[in-house]
C-alpha cells in the first residue's frame, strides 16, 4: 500500500493551479463571446486551419480590389463630370462661332467667350481628387495643362514668340490688319498647329503622361481608368479658343478674321467629337466597373459564409459554457477558502 504525502503548501498549490486552469477557460470563453469567433483558430480546426487562411487571404485580397474599384468610381465619375463641362461649353462655343461668321464686329464678343472657355478648360483639366491629377495620367502629382492667362505661361510665351515670328508683329499691334488671309492660313497650319502637336505640347502646354491610368478590377481584369489632357480632343479645343481669344482679330480684315473662324469651327467640331468619344469609352469603364464589383460582392459574401462557418462559435452555446464555468470558479474560490481556513492545531 502507497500513501500520499499530504502538506499545507500541496494542498494550496493544486487550489492554486485548479483557479488558474478555470480563469483561463472563463477568459477564453469570454472572448469567444464578444468576438463571435474561436479563441485559439489553429488548435480548435486543426488540419482545417490552412483552408481557414486561405480563404481569409482570398477575401481581403477581393475585398481590397473592391474598396480600389471605388476609388476608380470615383475617378470615373469626377472625370465624366469634367469632359461634359468641357463638351457643353465647345458646343455653345460653336454655336456662337457659327451664328456670328459673318459678323465681323462682334469679335470682341467671341474674344471673351473664348478667353472664359480657355479658363474653364484649363480648369477642367486640372482637376484634383484626392489630391491626384485626374487627367494628367500616370504623372498624376503634376498640373498637366500650363495656365494660358498667365503672360509667363510658356504656352503663351511660345505663341506669343511664333506669331512674331510669322508676321513681325505682337497679335496687340493694329498692323496685323495688313495680314492677308493667305498668309494667316498659311501660318495657322503650319507654325500654329504646330504648337498644339509633339514635341511642343509636351514641352509648352502639358506636363501630363500620354499613359493612362491602369486599374485592376477584378482578380483577372484590368482597365484604362483616365484619359489624358494630350487626347487631340484637349488639343483641338485649345487650339480652337486661342485662335479665336489671341490672334488680334479685332483688328484683323474681314477676310483674313473668316480664315481664322473657320478654323476655329473645324477645331471645335474635331474636339467635340473626339471628347464624345472619350466620354463613351470611360462609360463602357464604369460598367466594368460596376459589374466587376457586382461579382466581387457575391465571390466576398460566399468567402466570408465559409470563414464564419469555420471560426465561429454558438453564442447560446457559448454563454452556457461560461456560466458554467463562472460557477465553477466561484465554488473553487469558496472550497479553497475554507480549506485554508483548515488547520492541525485546531485537531491537537
Amino acid at each position: 500500500m502507497k500513501t500520499t504525502y499530504i502538506s499545507t503548501i500541496s494542498l494550496a498549490d493544486a487550489s492554486r493551479r485548479q483557479i488558474m486552469n478555470q480563469a483561463s477557460q472563463v477568459n477564453k470563453l469570454s472572448v469567444e463571446l464578444a468576438s463571435g469567433r474561436k479563441y485559439d483558430i489553429g488548435l480548435d480546426l486543426g488540419t482545417k486551419t490552412g483552408e481557414s487562411v486561405s480563404l481569409r487571404s482570398e477575401f481581403h485580397f477581393l475585398d481590397g480590389i473592391i474598396d480600389t474599384n471605388a476609388l476608380t468610381t470615383s475617378r470615373l465619375d469626377v472625370s465624366q463630370a469634367a469632359m461634359g463641362d468641357m463638351l457643353a461649353d465647345a458646343q455653345d462655343f460653336l454655336k456662337t462661332l457659327v451664328a456670328l461668321r459673318e459678323n465681323e464686329t462682334s469679335s470682341d464678343i467671341v474674344k471673351a467667350d473664348a478667353i472664359g472657355n480657355m479658363e474653364l478648360l484649363t480648369s477642367r483639366l486640372n482637376t484634383q481628387l484626392n489630391g491626384s491629377f485626374v487627367f494628367a495620367g500616370i504623372n498624376s502629382d503634376q498640373e498637366p495643362i500650363a495656365d494660358y492667362s498667365d503672360p509667363a505661361s510658356p504656352n503663351k510665351v511660345a505663341a506669343d514668340a511664333a506669331f512674331l515670328a510669322e508676321f513681325g508683329m505682337a497679335q496687340t499691334n493694329p498692323a496685323v490688319s495688313t495680314i492677308t488671309p493667305a498668309a494667316m492660313d498659311t501660318y495657322l497650319n503650319g507654325a500654329f498647329d504646330a504648337m498644339f502637336a509633339d514635341p511642343a505640347w509636351g514641352a509648352t502646354w502639358s506636363s501630363a503622361s500620354d499613359n493612362a491610368m491602369v486599374s485592376r478590377i477584378s482578380a483577372s481584369e484590368t482597365v484604362t481608368s483616365s484619359v489624358s489632357a494630350n487626347e487631340q480632343a484637349f488639343r483641338d479645343l485649345a487650339q480652337a479658343y486661342t485662335l479665336m481669344s489671341d490672334l488680334g482679330n479685332e483688328d484683323l480684315d474681314p477676310g483674313t478674321y473668316k480664315v481664322v473662324i473657320d478654323k476655329a469651327i473645324e477645331k471645335l467640331g474635331t474636339g467635340i467629337a473626339g471628347i464624345t468619344s472619350e466620354m463613351g469609352k470611360l462609360g463602357n469603364v464604369q460598367e466594368q466597373v460596376k459589374l466587376a464589383s457586382d461579382r466581387l460582392k457575391v465571390q466576398t459574401d460566399i468567402l466570408n459564409k465559409r470563414v464564419n462557418d469555420l471560426e465561429s462559435v454558438n453564442l447560446e452555446e457559448t454563454s452556457v459554457r461560461l456560466n458554467t464555468a463562472l460557477t465553477q470558479l466561484e465554488t473553487t474560490y469558496a472550497v479553497t477558502a475554507r480549506m485554508q481556513g483548515l488547520s492541525i492545531l485546531n485537531y491537537i
